[in-house]
């Protein structure tokens, strides 16, 4: 009776392998190369999608500095009427004995711009028309034009087209570093990616090696039982095997939970958020790791990278404000000039031809000096600038120097996994003869089962050793590649 069962537990559980292979080859009847699953990541990845918005804020911010200098058009119309309290005499209107009265009309065109030496150009156009009731005025009604140029430029504190310009400037870096932090975010989008699909592929593998284990072990099991009732073995060989498949069974439970939970993790980084779709066949993908040098690597890393590249335009920044902050040290000192031009008629289109002759005119010009005592909060604020200047210097050099040594250990692990991938088959190789020659010993009766499972938990231990070293060469490569700002040329990728 318990053979009769052991014989239903082992067909039952063939039945339930071909099961487990049959739905992964189902899995895998659909494949996803690597370059498939960034595709997917670059248009639904969370990250790079709000790193775009940092963009398009950075983009927008470079518009509003530019339109500090765009002209500012104004138009005003404005009617009035003015009403004295008092009659002062009885001649001052007309009628006599009548408070003096005036209405008017008035419409007035302007145009300012800002130009980059800090300063400011305006000119001025109005038609105005005033009547009143006294009797002293000439002209009554009186159509009046005006046009008049106004200059004022900064001399000292605010001046020069440098300090003008600082703002725009310091917006075009504002938007590298977002430009470089969306590279930043769309390198390390790419590596994650690579990194779950790797992680995928090894969970896989794995899987399918304690699978094989398992179909050797329950094979065992069979020919023990067998053997047993043929009293060429005992209880103790078929108890042994058993744990050994009992023992592969636990194994192969762990693996297919690692397994799934490398497929969502693989999904989540492709911006996957139903989790209803499966990820077909994975391969490694093609690296190339070939002619791998320090001084190269370390070029393209400083050449592509975008890290070093924020800290630089922030210096360039911080620049810029200590220009500006210098230059608010200094006293206010600004000088204005202007010039005008009106005339009186008798009509709108009268006043409005005779006043480019200039039968009227105006003209000024002067100097306005502001110190404020003692310039200390400027000055405390052009140190900060310089402060924080320096401090980016430093800190270039910092990442520089991690940059460096980041290379350096990307480049020694390339080279130690592609050693280690070498000496995994090597030892794959033995394992494999080492098992068959134990397993021939055991069907001559010159070993035991225990012999057997030790072989062949030594062979499952060299096979995983050999995906564990593929998969750490793929992945320090990819994490090479990283580095070097590569990978964006490797998927055919522009942030632009």
């Amino acid at each position: 009776m318990p053979s009769l069962l052991r014989r239903v537990t082992s067909l039952i559980f063939t039945l339930t392998l071909i099961s487990v292979s049959v739905a992964q080859n189902e899995t895998s009847s659909t494949r996803l190369s690597v370059e498939d699953a960034v595709a997917q990541a670059l248009a639904k990845n969370f990250t790079v999608r709000i790193q775009q918005y940092s963009v398009s804020r950075a983009k927008d911010s470079v518009i509003i500095a530019q339109s500090v200098y765009d002209p500012t058009l104004g138009v005003i119309w404005q009617k009035t009427f003015t009403k004295s309290p008092g009659v002062t005499n009885s001649t001052s209107t007309a009628t006599g004995g009548k408070s003096p009265e005036s209405e008017g009309n008035s419409a007035t065109l302007s145009v300012s711009q800002p130009v980059v030496t800090g300063g400011t150009v305006s000119a001025d156009y109005a038609l105005n028309r005033t009547a009143t009731n006294t009797i002293q005025s000439l002209l009554n009604p009186a159509y009046l034009g005006q046009v008049a140029l106004n200059v004022s430029q900064p001399l000292l504190q605010g001046a020069g087209t440098d300090y003008g310009m600082a703002g725009i400037h310091t917006a075009e870096y504002g938007k590298r570093i977002a430009e470089a932090n969306f590279k930043s975010a769309v390198l390390t989008m790419i590596y994650n990616v690579e990194a779950a699909y790797l992680n995928l592929i090894y969970t896989r593998k794995q899987f399918d090696v304690a699978h094989d284990t398992l179909k050797l072990a329950q094979q065992l099991l069979d020919e023990n039982i067998i053997k047993r009732q043929s009293g060429i073995l005992t209880d103790l060989d078929v108890t042994q095997a058993e744990a050994g498949v009992a023992t592969a069974k636990s194994q192969l439970i762990g693996y297919k939970q690692s397994m799934q939970n490398a497929e969502d993790s693989l999904l989540q980084t492709m911006g996957e958020t139903q989790f209803k779709s499966t990820v077909g066949y994975v391969e490694f993908p093609s690296y190339s790791t070939n002619d791998i040098s320090f001084d190269l690597s370390y070029k393209k890393a400083r050449d592509n990278g975008p890290n070093l590249a924020v800290i630089e335009a922030t210096i360039e920044q911080y620049k810029l404000s200590a220009l500006q902050t210098k230059r608010n040290t200094l006293p206010r000192l600004d000088a204005t000039a202007g010039i005008g031009y009106s005339s009186a008629e008798h009509s709108y289109s009268d006043a409005s031809s005779t006043v480019w002759s200039a039968p009227g005119y105006n003209w000024n010009a002067g100097l306005q000096l502001t110190i404020p005592w003692g310039m200390r909060a400027n000055k405390a604020l052009y140190r900060q600038a310089m402060a924080s200047v320096e401090s980016q210097k430093v800190a270039l050099d910092q990442a520089d120097q991690v940059l460096t040594v980041q290379v350096r250990s990307a480049i020694r692990a390339v080279n130690a996994n592609k050693e280690a991938v070498d000496a995994s088959l090597a030892t794959v190789a033995l394992s494999k003869k080492q098992y068959s020659l134990q397993k021939a010993k055991f069907d001559a009766g010159l070993s035991t089962s225990y012999d057997v499972l030790q072989a062949q938990n030594q062979l499952e231990a060299a096979l995983n050793t050999q995906i564990q070293a593929q998969v750490s060469l793929y992945s320090s490569t990819a994490n090479l590649h990283f580095l070097e700002g590569t990978s964006l040329e490797s998927y055919h990728v522009n942030v632009n």
